[in-house]
This record gives structure tokens, sequence and C-alpha cells, in this order.
């Protein structure tokens, strides 16, 4: 541990909107080529963006972290693998505007990432997710729905293969 140091490689960009909030924990690391943005561009108006990345946590190369328009809170002690996504919010599909201009929706605005998770390279965490302690989430999963404390998901959609085994 690199205590109440927080490192973020030269390579990776990280994007703060005005009046929304990054918050890096001691420890934190984030890896080259990794885009974070917290910004409210796209947002509906009064809508502001907010990342909690908790202490310890390991954000590796070339990921790609979007909270614009909503939040995204990941545990601590995490491990987040290579090319991963986490984004916390869409774009509206409606027809009255073309979607390249379309605001963020305001349906599913969150993604929350509990204690102790890995999170396999190339996984895409969608908007709504919350994913609990202690969770493993297979490389190339696509998360859709809610992951239960301890489980072991793998597949598009992501589904339940098994469960961690908790040792006291």
């Amino acid at each position: 541990m690199r205590a109440n140091r927080v490192r973020i490689d030269s390579s990776a960009s990280v994007f703060i909107g005005p009046e929304n909030e990054l918050t890096l924990k001691p420890g934190v690391s984030i890896g080259k080529g990794s885009v974070i943005t917290c910004s409210d561009e796209m947002a509906k108006k009064g809508v502001r963006s907010r990342i909690v990345v908790g202490e310890d946590t390991a954000i590796n190369e070339y990921n790609n972290i979007r909270a614009s328009g909503g939040e995204i809170i990941i545990g601590k002690k995490c491990i987040i693998s290579q090319y991963v996504s986490m984004i916390a919010s869409n774009h509206e599909i409606n027809t009255t505007e073309y979607m390249k201009d379309a605001l963020w929706d305001n349906v599913k605005t969150s993604v929350t990432i509990g204690d102790d998770v890995w999170i396999g390279a190339g996984a895409v965490i969608l908007p709504g997710v919350r994913v609990g302690n202690g969770c493993v989430i297979a490389s190339g999963a696509v998360v859709t729905k809610n992951v239960p404390d301890f489980s072991i998901v793998a597949g598009v959609p992501a589904k339940v293969v098994s469960q961690r085994p908790i040792h006291a």
C-alpha cells in the first residue's frame, strides 16, 4: 500500500466538469490510457455527476469510467482489470432530436460497486447496476442487473454462475 497516495498514470485522462465531484481515496491507482469522466455537459439542467473510488482500489489500463449525468461509486480494495467500461447514464432515444444531440436520460443514473470486487478485462457495467461486496465479474461480461454479494457472474448478459467461498 502507498499510504495516503493516489497514482494516476501520465497517459490517463481525467475530466471533471464544474460543480461535479471526483473523490479518490488513499491508495487508489489509475492505469495508463484510462479515461475518467465526471461531467454534466449532456445532462439535464441541474443534474450533477459524481465519482467516488474507495481506498486501495486499482483501476488498471485503458478503462472507460463515465458518470456523465449520474454517479459511480466504487468500493475499497477492488481490482478493475483492463478495458472495463462503467457508464452511469444513457442518451435518451426519443425521435424528436438526433441521438447525437440527445441529453442523458435520468432513469438509471448510477453504478455502485461494493468492496473487494474483481472486475475482469473487457467487462461492461451498465447504468442502474449495483455489484455487491466480494463479487467477481468475469472477463467480457455485460452486467445489466444487480449482482448479489459474493457472486461470480459471467456472460452476455451476465448471470450468476457460482458463489465465492466465504472464509471466516
